[in-house]
C-alpha cells in the first residue's frame, strides 16, 4: 500500500503509553534482543497485548477496502482510511470508559492512543486528526502495532489488505456479534452488512470531509461494543488461538506458559517488572518443562532461552557501566574526565565487579553463539553478527576499568553515530553530560537482576488471559 505525502507521519504530542520498548537505546543493544526473542514467540512484538486488535485489523482492513471501492477516491481509500477508522474506534471505547469507568476500564487498558483520546474529548470533544493523535499513526496505533503479527497470521496480506484467515477470522465475529452478512457484497440488507455500511460511510466522511460525530452519535456505542478489546467471543476466541498455534514454536510456547507452574512464576515475580518476569519465567518455569530430546520445538526454545539469558548477562553489565558514566558526571556537575570517573570512590568498586562478571559472561555467549548454525529457526534470524560483536567487545572490556570504560564509550559513540544522533555524553579532554541525560539517584547503578530487553512474556500472558486463561490479566502500562 502505497504511502501518500498526505498521509505521513507529522509531529503530535507524545502518548507514553504508546513509546516502544527500548526506544532509548544507548548502547544499540535492543536488535539483536529483538532477533532472539523472536525466535521464541515469532510475530509477536513487546507492544502487542490485546488479541482483540487482530479482529480490529480485519474490520479496519476491511473497512478501507470498502471505502476505496466506494469511488471515494485513492486519497480516502486504502491507509487514509485505515487510519481514520482507527481513530473513531479509539475514541469509541474511550468514550464509553469515561461514562462507565468500571465496566470500560479493563477494554481500554493498553489501547494505544487512548491517552490523546481523552485528552481530545476532555477539551471540548476536539475530533482526531494526523495532527493531535499518534506521532506516526501508521506504526503506533492498533492497526500499525498488531500488523506485523496480523501478516504473519494470514489476516492480511503484505499489502495490509483482508486475507483468507482475516476473512475466516471476521466470519466467526460476526457470528458471535450476530452480524450475518458481514461480507455481502452491496445492497443487501443484512445485519451485518448494513453494520459495516454505517462505518465505512462514518469513515469515509471523516476522511474526505473532516467530519466528526456528535457526542450523541450513535455509532460510538455501536462501535466500542462490538469491538471492545476485553469481550471475545466463543467463535472468534477459537480462530484466533488456532492462528496463534499455526507456528509450532510459537503454540509450544504458549502451551508452556499456560502450565500452572509457569502462571504462579509469573504471578509472584509481578512486582519485580516484566524484566524479572521475563527472566523467572523463562529460566525457572519453562526451561525445565522443556524435554529436548523428545521434540524438536522444545530443543528451539531451549538454546533460544539459553542465548537470551547469556546475552541479556552481557548487555546488562555493559549498560550498567554506561549509567554509571552518567550517574558519576551528574555528581561532579556534568562534567568530569575518564580519569576521574575511573577512579570515583563509588563506581571503582561497579567498575571492578562489571569486569569479574564480564569476562564470564561472555565467554559463555561466545560458546552459544557458535552453536547457532546448528538451530535452523534461530539461525534464520540471522543474529550472529551483532551478538558476536557484543560478545568480542565484552571480552576486551574484561580485561580492566580502564578498558570497560574505552570500549562502553567508544560503543556508544559509534551507535549514536549509525543512527545520526548525538552523544548522551561529549567526550573531549573532559566529558560533558549533555542536558536531559542526568541520573541523580543517591547510589550509583547496580546491575539489573531482571532482562534489559523485552521477550514478550507478559504479552503472551496478556494473549492467553484475553483468550481465557485464568489467573493473568491484562497489566497496567506501569507493569
Amino acid at each position: 500500500m502505497a504511502l501518500s505525502a498526505r498521509y505521513l507521519p507529522q509531529a503530535t504530542p507524545l502518548d507514553p503509553a504508546e513509546d516502544p520498548p527500548g526506544s532509548i537505546d544507548p548502547l544499540g543493544t535492543l536488535g539483536p534482543a529483538e532477533r532472539i526473542a523472536e525466535a521464541l514467540m515469532p510475530g509477536f512484538t513487546a507492544r502487542m497485548w490485546r488479541p482483540r486488535l487482530l479482529t480490529f485489523a480485519a474490520v479496519a482492513s476491511l473497512v478501507a477496502e470498502r471505502v476505496g471501492a466506494s469511488g471515494a477516491g485513492s486519497e480516502v481509500g486504502g491507509l487514509a482510511a485505515t487510519l481514520g477508522f482507527e481513530r473513531l474506534f479509539v475514541s469509541a471505547i474511550v468514550r464509553q470508559q469515561m461514562r462507565e469507568r468500571d465496566e470500560w476500564s479493563c477494554a481500554a487498558r493498553r489501547l494505544p492512543g487512548r491517552t490523546l483520546a481523552q485528552r481530545a474529548l476532555h477539551s471540548d470533544d476536539t475530533p482526531l486528526g494526523r495532527n493531535n493523535f499518534l506521532k506516526g499513526q501508521a506504526i503506533n496505533g492498533p492497526f500499525g502495532v498488531m500488523a506485523r503479527l496480523a501478516r504473519r497470521l494470514g489476516i492480511v496480506d503484505e499489502d495490509d489488505r483482508l486475507a483468507r484467515e482475516g476473512e475466516n477470522l471476521l466470519l466467526a465475529w460476526s457470528g458471535d456479534e450476530r452480524l450475518s452478512g458481514l461480507l455481502d457484497e452491496q445492497h443487501s440488507n443484512s445485519p451485518g452488512h448494513k453494520w459495516l455500511d454505517r462505518f465505512v460511510q462514518a469513515t469515509k466522511d471523516h476522511v474526505r470531509d473532516k467530519w466528526w460525530p456528535s457526542a450523541g452519535w450513535s455509532g460510538w456505542y455501536d462501535l466500542a461494543v462490538t469491538l471492545r478489546p476485553d469481550k471475545i467471543g466463543s467463535r472468534e476466541r477459537k480462530v484466533l488461538r488456532r492462528l496463534l498455534d499455526s507456528d509450532p514454536i510459537r503454540a509450544r510456547c504458549l502451551a508452556l506458559l499456560s502450565e500452572p507452574k509457569a502462571v504462579a512464576t509469573y504471578r509472584d515475580a509481578r512486582d519485580g517488572g516484566r524484566g524479572q518476569q521475563d527472566r523467572k519465567v523463562l529460566l525457572e518455569a519453562v526451561l525445565p518443562m522443556l524435554s529436548v530430546h523428545e521434540h524438536e520445538e522444545d530443543r528451539v526454545i531451549d538454546f533460544a532461552i539459553r542465548l537470551a539469558d547469556a546475552y541479556e548477562q552481557v548487555a546488562n553489565l555493559l549498560e550498567t557501566v554506561f549509567h554509571g558514566f552518567r550517574w558519576g558526571l551528574t555528581r561532579r556537575g556534568g562534567q568530569a574526565t575518564a580519569e576521574e570517573l575511573q577512579a570515583d570512590r563509588q563506581l571503582r568498586p561497579v567498575f571492578q565487579s562489571v569486569c569479574k562478571q564480564l569476562g564470564r559472561s561472555a565467554r559463555l555467549l561466545c560458546e552459544l553463539i557458535k552453536k547457532i548454525p546448528s538451530v535452523p529457526r534461530v539461525a534464520d534470524l540471522k543474529p550472529i553478527e551483532p551478538v558476536d560483536d557484543l560478545a568480542a567487545e565484552a571480552l576486551a572490556a574484561a580485561e580492566s576499568p580502564a578498558r570497560l570504560v574505552e570500549t562502553v564509550i567508544a560503543r556508544h559513540r559509534r551507535v549514536q553515530n549509525s543512527k545520526g544522533k548525538a552523544m548522551w555524553i561529549d567526550v573531549s579532554d573532559r566529558w560533558t553530560l549533555l542536558p536531559g541525560f542526568g541520573l541523580s539517584s543517591d547510589a550509583p547503578p547496580e546491575v539489573p537482576k531482571g532482562y534489559l530487553h523485552p521477550f514478550r512474556v507478559p504479552n503472551a500472558y496478556s494473549f492467553l488471559g484475553d483468550l481465557g486463561l485464568r489467573g493473568v490479566e491484562v497489566p497496567d502500562e506501569k507493569a
